[in-house]
């Protein structure tokens, strides 16, 4: 990616924090009293200590963030569009929390106004939490994803969406004959993938147990034919779902094989869950380029379990995380990394902070493939970053003024942090919370 610095921007902050990978370890990159020049493409074209950039660009405009500390936006990679009212319900496992509270939410997105009003809600909220880059579900209503596309092509967010694909095993308002769906999914193909570069169509089949074979086999097809497209689904979240689709999948050697063996695994599919597979399905996964999502405010909300994280990773396999909403319990990356802190330690393991940043910023866009655009704050990537004020949570402040290291004050705001200290959010050079028309997306 060439950068321009004709007309650049200089962001200069307290500290600057980005991970990077070094081989097969992860470090976090810091820089204090720190600046970063952004080209007028929205690249970044210099990173380092304030007083050198500004002695080499004494004429480029400068935008004085003070004491915060710049950080790469947040990759949520699976949630659910619909979901954002389903947030809190509880009282019943997945298959039966499905049934009780979350077909009804989407089957509500066949009215164009509630699918556009969630769409837009959905897309101030990510704002708020300093989300640049989602994965999504919509409903099984081409209209509803088509709204979803739009609210973030307004927004200037990045995403990766789909309509989700379901044709047994739910209720009738949340179901879609092959043929209908399969049309569907092509007119927005057309319409939406590849567009501006941030937003890219996923061939999205619910899970294999609302999937006909005939449904796969039509979902097959669409991806060999539009190869660029993303997979997106669920996977071994629940002992009983996995136990469901063996039984019903009679002629797969496991739950991997039903997707596996319709083509739908590859470096640009992402399995949400992952909990229970075996040492079989991680090892395939891995070999495939396969990423799994890892949803841990969602697994333990439903009692699903407890994901293995050294054990995906040992076998190769790519893994970032995600809010996983309406299960997960809201969209904030800091609470989704200090689960997954918590899931890990209680299964023995420790998570320093700054795999967790990085398993929520740059192994998600690793995930979705968009590495080279985004998911740290590197030369000839844009300028995707988070402005963070601790001190907006007063304890907070405290806190970091007490700490001796920026990994130790990553780990505290991972531990204190909320909506409240994300002071701003750019995409590609460009603050969101002036460009997008709030009043309209509400």
């Amino acid at each position: 990616m060439s950068v321009h610095v004709a007309r650049a921007t200089i962001h200069c902050a307290g500290e600057i924090w980005t991970p990077y990978r070094n081989g097969a370890s992860v470090r976090l990159s810091t820089y204090k009293s720190a600046a970063m020049l952004v080209d007028d493409h929205g690249v970044i074209s210099e990173i380092g200590e304030s007083a050198e950039i500004f002695k080499k660009h004494p004429s480029a405009k400068r935008i004085d963030h003070g004491s915060a500390i710049i950080i790469p936006g947040f990759v949520d990679g699976h949630l659910h569009c619909p979901q954002l009212d389903v947030i809190g319900s509880g009282g019943y496992r997945l298959l039966d929390w499905l049934d009780q509270y979350v077909f009804p939410a989407e089957a509500a997105f066949k009215d164009a106004d509630v699918a556009r009003r969630g769409a837009r809600r959905l897309t101030r909220e990510l704002v708020r939490h300093g989300i640049t880059t989602a994965a999504a579900f919509s409903s099984v209503h081409a209209h509803a994803a088509d709204l979803l596309f739009d609210s973030f092509d307004r927004s200037g967010l990045r995403l990766v969406a789909g309509k989700t694909s379901m044709d047994i095993g739910a209720p009738k308002d949340v179901l879609e004959p092959v043929a209908q769906d399969i049309e569907s999914q092509e007119n927005l193909i057309a319409k939406w993938h590849g567009r501006d570069g941030r937003l890219f169509y996923a061939i999205t089949p619910r899970f294999a147990l609302s999937c006909s074979p005939a449904m796969m086999k039509a979902l097959q097809a669409l991806r060999e034919k539009h190869g660029s497209c993303y997979v997106q689904t669920h996977i071994s979240e629940n002992i009983n779902e996995v136990n469901d689709v063996l039984a019903v999948w009679k002629g797969f050697r496991d739950y991997l094989a039903v997707y596996e063996d319709h083509g739908l695994l590859g470096s640009k599919t992402l399995l949400a869950h992952g909990i229970y597979l075996t040492e079989s399905e991680l090892t395939r996964v891995a070999a495939s380029g396969t990423s799994i999502v890892h949803c841990p405010t969602s697994n333990t909300f439903l009692g699903s379990g407890l994901f293995n994280l050294n054990r995906a990773t040992t076998a190769g396999a790519k893994v970032c995380l995600a809010s996983d909403i309406g299960a997960g319990t809201g969209l904030s990356p800091w609470q989704t990394m200090l689960e997954c802190y918590k899931v890990q330690a209680l299964q023995g393991a420790s998570v320093s902070a700054d795999e967790l940043l990085y398993r929520a910023t740059l192994a998600g866009a690793e995930a979705l493939s968009l590495d080279v655009k985004t998911g740290s704050l590197e030369v000839g990537k844009y300028a995707d970053f988070v402005v963070v004020r601790p001190d907006k949570n007063e304890l907070l402040g405290e806190r970091l003024a007490v700490t001796k290291s920026s990994s130790e004050r990553l780990f505290a705001c991972i531990a204190y942090g909320d909506d409240r200290i994300v002071d701003s959010v750019y995409v590609a050079g460009k603050r969101l919370n002036d460009s997008v028309a709030w009043n309209d997306l509400a």
